[in-house]
């Protein structure tokens, strides 16, 4: 699935002024004019027409197309921005979704950017619980800085709701599409359905998305350690191999009772998973035996990328749970944001309970009411890129039933009792997996692995950052 194409290296094959070279994951088309790499799918219609049509700006699925023409190129991400794509800019114009395809050398890295996230690991920094606000925040400018930017001078990944577009003006950055504002949107329309009607398209939407994976891919891994969400999606699949960790510390003990309550139930339909124990205290060695890209910007995925990439047989494709929370919203901040701070008490066990024992949860709203709420959920709703970082990390391409322009908005034109449902007792995803599957669900808690992620961040900036510069 990997792929370079330059104007100026030398690659396995020419198109005009572009020379590039690609696995045999990537898929190729030309009718001489226009010449074409891309993998991935579409849920509506076939891929391979939709690009030969030219017709992708709408197009629903999970893909990365490159356009070529003889001088000119666009890269194409879907909606959901679910493959991290790099540009690079010294002597020339290089997109690849591999890093350590690129020339990088010493003189490209940004030590300046790399020594002021360093202060947070030096002798004598403190390290802060995995859930810490200090640590939080430290982790949170990682997040924003690494999602588009990277720590080597002239290179920057394409941001979401942009193409990246090369022609005549030079290289530049499009904006396409408006994920923020599409939500918002959907938040001041109403459709006017009970919870059964809403889960009836879920599932309809579901069954054909699961189906096109499966007519396309053929080993399908399944990570089913994200809770209520995995555990769902996975349902509509029988799944080579279905992937589940723990993490091994003191903190997030509590947290395996419940998840047991899942695992009988998967036993019990004589469904297999592999289940391992994540050990945290070896967290910086793992991260440096496991990720191939410094530029991982949600350090949550590392137990994954360790489980896929311990794989004897690496799959074709991996189901993860991107989406999710911002679609059905049942994260805390969304039910503080809608429910007056009067009423709060009702919903205790949900904005309590559902993050991990170690993060007691605190209010953002500091007791206030958000009038705003549409407003702040517009921004809340645009969804974590989680699927790019496990792609990029295992070589593996990364999907989710969520990740669906037809139902990832329906939530949030929903009725207020429908919405409050959703939020607090994730009522929607329990009621399918209950009347459509027979798999009650019980788990309450959100799955925590309670590592030190500055350690993750020092491992990532020095031995895996060394892994792709060239000596």
């Amino acid at each position: 699935m990997k792929f370079i194409i330059s104007d100026h290296i030398e690659g396995s094959h020419i198109f005009g002024k572009w020379k590039y070279s690609h696995d045999t994951d990537v898929r190729s088309w030309t009718d001489g004019e226009r010449l074409c790499l891309w993998f991935g799918y579409s849920i509506d219609q076939d891929l391979e027409e939709l690009i030969k049509s030219n017709s992708i700006k709408d197009a629903n699925g999970k893909f990365c197309i490159i356009m070529l023409w003889k001088d000119r190129m666009q890269v194409w991400i879907d909606y959901f921005c679910q493959t991290k794509v790099y540009y690079h800019t010294r002597d020339g114009l290089t997109v690849t979704n591999n890093l350590a395809s690129l020339p990088l050398q010493e003189r490209d890295i940004d030590h300046k950017t790399i020594e002021q996230f360093a202060k947070g690991w030096e002798e004598g920094a403190p390290l802060y619980a995995c859930k810490d606000p200090m640590n939080m925040k430290y982790i949170d400018e990682w997040n924003k800085f690494s999602s588009d930017s990277t720590v080597f001078l002239h290179t920057a990944s394409i941001p979401r709701d942009h193409i990246l577009q090369h022609d005549s003006k030079g290289t530049q950055l499009i904006k396409i599409h408006n994920t923020q504002e599409t939500n918002f949107q959907s938040l001041q329309s109403k459709i006017e359905w009970d919870t059964a009607q809403l889960e009836d398209r879920l599932h309809e939407c579901m069954t054909q998305h699961s189906d096109v994976i499966k007519r396309e891919y053929g080993n399908i891994c399944s990570s089913i350690s994200e809770g209520i969400d995995s555990t769902l999606q996975d349902q509509y699949f029988d799944a080579d191999i279905r992937l589940m960790y723990h993490p091994k510390e003191p903190n997030t003990t509590e947290e395996l009772a419940p998840k047991e309550d899942m695992l009988k139930q998967y036993h019990t339909k004589k469904k297999h998973f592999l289940f391992e124990i994540f050990n945290v205290t070896d967290i910086g060695a793992i991260t440096s035996d496991n990720t191939v890209d410094p530029m991982l910007s949600y350090m949550d995925t590392v137990p994954t990328i360790w489980q896929v990439r311990s794989l004897k047989q690496k799959p074709d494709i991996i189901l993860y749970g991107q989406c999710a929370d911002e679609m059905f919203m049942h994260v805390p901040n969304f039910l503080f944001a809608k429910v007056p701070p009067e009423h709060r008490y009702r919903y205790q066990d949900s904005y309590g309970g559902r993050k991990s024992p170690a993060r007691p949860y605190k209010d953002p709203y500091k007791g206030r009411w958000s009038k705003d709420w549409q407003k702040s959920f517009s921004k809340m709703a645009v969804p974590a890129l989680y699927n790019r970082d496990v792609e990029n990390q295992t070589g593996v391409l990364a999907t989710s039933l969520y990740a669906d322009r037809r139902i990832f908005n329906l939530v949030h034109q929903m009725p207020a009792d429908v919405q409050l449902e959703s939020m607090a007792h994730v009522t929607p995803q329990r009621n399918i997996l209950q009347n459509r599957f027979a798999f009650p669900f019980h788990t309450k808690l959100k799955d925590g692995a309670g590592y030190e992620c500055r350690l993750v961040l020092k491992h990532l900036l020095t031995n895996t950052l060394s892994k792709i510069i060239n000596t």
